[in-house]
């Protein structure tokens, strides 16, 4: 997390605005606070140290990256092939060494070959971020009517191609305005892949 972001936490925890934290700080307006909590610009170390005063916490809390301890699910099965039913059930979980960033994270058992090119093998577990859009070329969790698949996402020509890592699969191709309506939405987009040795 970067200090921007840790700033606006640590803000909006004990419930300051932008401008009030401006005004005790003897600024005129916001736009020097709006700076930094979005990493335009960094305050000094003194005013560092007035921040901890207002935020009830330490000036090392500005910086602290420690991870946490996180238990991430595994949520059921994805299809790395032609879609088939998802199966949503638990099927356990993982600890995970992480930072807290109000994101949702879950594991999905990959079946099928299609994303082999792209060393997802069957059994394997995908670590996902739930999240409605990914950019062109990430690979993500993509629901297709009541199936889901593991697939590249590329968007071209108001055409939602959904590419497998694998030459025996031909992509599958979508209108673009059927993204995020009852037949296509995007779950999330995989993050890395947990190799389930055999």
């Amino acid at each position: 997390m970067t200090l921007g972001k840790r700033l606006k936490n640590l803000r909006k925890a004990q419930g300051f605005s932008q401008a009030v934290v401006a005004d005790a700080l003897g600024y005129k307006s916001f736009t020097t606070i709006q700076k930094w909590e979005s990493d335009d610009a960094a305050p000094p170390v003194q005013i560092l140290e007035q921040l901890a005063a207002m935020y009830r916490c330490r000036i090392s809390d500005f910086f602290d990256s420690t991870p946490s301890k996180r238990m991430i699910p595994i949520l059921g099965t994805v299809v790395g092939g032609p879609p088939l039913t998802a199966l949503q059930e638990f099927l356990g979980e993982h600890e995970v060494f992480m930072e807290a960033d109000g994101a949702e994270y879950f594991y999905l058992r990959v079946q099928g070959d299609s994303m082999i090119d792209a060393r997802i093998h069957p059994g394997d577990e995908v670590f996902v971020r739930r999240q409605a859009m990914v950019d062109n070329g990430d690979i993500a969790i993509v629901l297709i009517e009541d199936e889901a698949t593991v697939k590249r996402v590329f968007i071209q020509d108001n055409k939602l191609i959904l590419k497998p890592e694998n030459r025996k699969y031909d992509a599958m191709e979508f209108e673009l305005s059927q993204l995020n309506s009852e037949n296509i939405m995007i779950l999330g987009k995989v993050l890395h892949n947990r190799i389930v040795i055999k």
